[in-house]
C-alpha cells in the first residue's frame, strides 16, 4: 500500500467517523465523541533475522527525526450501558540499530511502517455518580512493513523484509472516575494474541471539560505487540505521555 493510497483511506476514515457520529447524535439514544491526539511515544523494535537479532530503540527525539508520517484518532458511540469504541494509529520511521555480526556489517537499519486498528465492543458493568466501570471485548488488526538492512562492511549489505497482516482478539477493561465537575480519570487496559501473536496496552489519563463539547486530555499510553516471523519472532513497543482534545456530538 503506497503512502498516497494510505493517506486517502485514513483521510476518508475521518470523515466516516465524523459523519457516523453526527448521525448516531441525531437519534435521542446515542451520544459519539471523536478524539484527536498526539503521542510523543519512544519506540523499540526488535527482529530476528538470519544473521541474528537487531534490537533498535528510538527516543521521542530520535522518532520525530526519522518519522515520515503519522495519524492517530480514536471515535466512541454509545447507547444506554452499550458501547463502541474505534482506534486507528498510523507510523512510519526508520532508526539505526547494531549490527549482530560487528566484523560482517558494519551497522543496522531497521525502516517500521505499523497501522492498527482496534475495535471493542463494551458493556457498563458498574455505575455510580461519578464512577464507572466498563468491559468488553473486540480486536486489534495490525498492517505491518517490516525492513532490516545489514550494511556490508566485509559482507556484502542485505535486507530482510517482512509483510505482516494480522488480528489479534482482545478483552478490554475501562475504569472512569470524575474529580470534581471539570476533571476526570480514565484507566483502560487490553491484552489478547493468538498464540502466534500477542498485544497488550495500558492508557491512563486525566481530563478537563472545558464545556459541555469540549475536552482535553493528557496522560501516559504503553502498547506492545510481539508476532512471528520467517526469521523467528519480532516486537515493537510503544510507550510515552499522550496529549488529545475530545469533542462531544
Amino acid at each position: 500500500m503506497s503512502a498516497g493510497s494510505l493517506k486517502k483511506i485514513v483521510g476518508g476514515s475521518v470523515l466516516l467517523a465524523l459523519s457516523s457520529g453526527a448521525a448516531l447524535a441525531q437519534d435521542g439514544g446515542w451520544t459519539s465523541t471523536i478524539s484527536m491526539y498526539v503521542w510523543f511515544n519512544e519506540t523499540n523494535v526488535t527482529a530476528d533475522t538470519p544473521r541474528g537479532e537487531v534490537d533498535a530503540d528510538l527516543s521521542f527525539s530520535d522518532a520525530l527525526d526519522n518519522l515520515d508520517f503519522a495519524f492517530m484518532g480514536v471515535g466512541e458511540a454509545r447507547n444506554g450501558p452499550w458501547g463502541i469504541i474505534g482506534d486507528l494509529f498510523h507510523f512510519k520511521l526508520s532508526a539505526d540499530a547494531d549490527t549482530p555480526v560487528g566484523v560482517l556489517f558494519s551497522r543496522a537499519e531497521v525502516r517500521t511502517e505499523v497501522t492498527a486498528l482496534s475495535g471493542y465492543a463494551i458493556y457498563r458493568v458498574y455505575e455510580e455518580p461519578g464512577v464507572s466501570f466498563d468491559a468488553g471485548a473486540g480486536f486489534r488488526a495490525y498492517w505491518l512493513d517490516l525492513d532490516t538492512t545489514l550494511v556490508g562492511a566485509l559482507a556484502p549489505t542485505q535486507t530482510f523484509s517482512q509483510d505482516n497482516n494480522w488480528v489479534d482478539p482482545l478483552l478490554a477493561v475501562r475504569l472512569r472516575m470524575d474529580f470534581n465537575e471539570r476533571t476526570f480519570g480514565t484507566l483502560f487496559l487490553d491484552a489478547g494474541g493468538t498464540g502466534e501473536s500477542d498485544s497488550w496496552q495500558a492508557l491512563a489519563t486525566v481530563g478537563y471539560r472545558v464545556n459541555d463539547n469540549w475536552a482535553l486530555q493528557g496522560g501516559y499510553r504503553h502498547l506492545e505487540s510481539s508476532w512471528e516471523t520467517d526469521f523467528g519472532e519480532a516486537s515493537f513497543e510503544f510507550s510515552g505521555p499522550i496529549i488529545g482534545a475530545t469533542y462531544r456530538f
